[in-house]
């Protein structure tokens, strides 16, 4: 069973879409996460002149969350990461917030931010939440064994601030399989969705699963590769994307998709409009809809 944790969460402007601060009890650590337009606002904030670690998130031309991270050294005129940050208004990548880590007792040196730029980096693309900005692999440094340790317990709390700040950049879209136990259910349905396609003649075979977040269509499923004319526009318009990234290759998909709806995640493998509630079913064959009703 998993351990709760405590963190403070501080609106510095008293509302939701202000700045906030981001502190665990009785660790060093902290996050600040400061919308655009409020940057200006931070220039005195003493923490945000030391050394850090940023993510700057936005959408690209393509609508798809898109991140940069990168990492500031103080410097000898007293500025840090929020200066770095400031930098980067004048760059292409429209940013829409920022989140800043640091610490309360300016304990980071060069060593310690490129190990932690390098680590969220490769994190971030792993999990592919996010399209990653950062054009080449960061230099990970050279840290001792114990170094690495001490570092790594800052990576393991950021990444729950992050989520915690509405980030879930470092969160799997599946989780690792792990033994369920005896008093409890694995929450992760597996469905599948089998149907021949009369436009094309084949038959294609898809598969799913149900997380907290909605619907999960796994990478190796099978997915029809022409569109029929009766199709969302948004689901046309993301299997077009997917087409063009490779993310579809060969009728079959690269990597997980998250949708919110089954049928939206129906429509997408078939490339029609599909009730996804009749179209997904379990390993023994009962619908989304039936199994539904058996809960009520």
């Amino acid at each position: 069973m998993n351990n709760g944790k405590a963190f403070n969460l501080f609106l510095l402007d008293g509302e939701v879409t202000g700045r906030m601060k981001c502190t665990l009890p009785s660790w060093s650590g902290l996050a600040y996460k400061i919308p655009r337009t409020y940057l200006d606002a931070c220039k005195d904030r003493v923490h945000l002149k030391q050394s850090g670690v940023y993510f700057l998130f936005g959408k690209n031309d393509e609508e798809e969350d898109t991140v940069y991270i990168g990492q500031a050294g103080s410097r000898k005129n007293g500025e840090g990461v929020l200066f770095r940050v400031v930098e980067h208004l004048k760059d292409e990548f429209y940013f829409t917030e920022a989140v800043m880590f640091t610490t309360s007792d300016n304990s980071w040196g060069p060593t310690e931010i490129s190990y932690l730029e390098n680590k969220f980096t490769n994190l971030a693309i792993r999990t592919g939440r996010y399209t990653v900005k950062n054009g080449n692999e960061p230099n990970p440094g050279n840290v001792t064994e114990e170094k690495e340790a001490e570092l790594e317990v800052y990576i393991e709390q950021f990444k729950l601030m992050l989520g915690i700040l509405g980030y879930k950049i470092f969160v799997p879209l599946v989780k690792t399989p792990e033994p369920v136990e005896e008093d409890r259910e694995d929450r992760e349905l597996m469905l599948t969705l089998t149907r021949k396609i009369t436009r094309s003649h084949k038959v294609i075979e898809a598969y799913c699963k149900q997380t907290d977040e909605g619907f999960v269509v796994l990478a190796g499923s099978q997915i029809e590769e022409t569109d029929a004319e009766a199709i969302p526009d948004t689901i046309k318009k993301l299997r077009a994307r997917c087409r063009k990234n490779n993310e579809i290759k060969d009728g079959v998909l690269t990597k997980n998709y998250l949708f919110k709806s089954p049928s939206y995640a129906a429509s997408f493998v078939l490339g029609m409009t599909t009730n996804g509630k009749t179209a997904w079913k379990t390993a023994d064959g009962v619908s989304l809809k039936t199994r539904e009703k058996r809960t009520l």
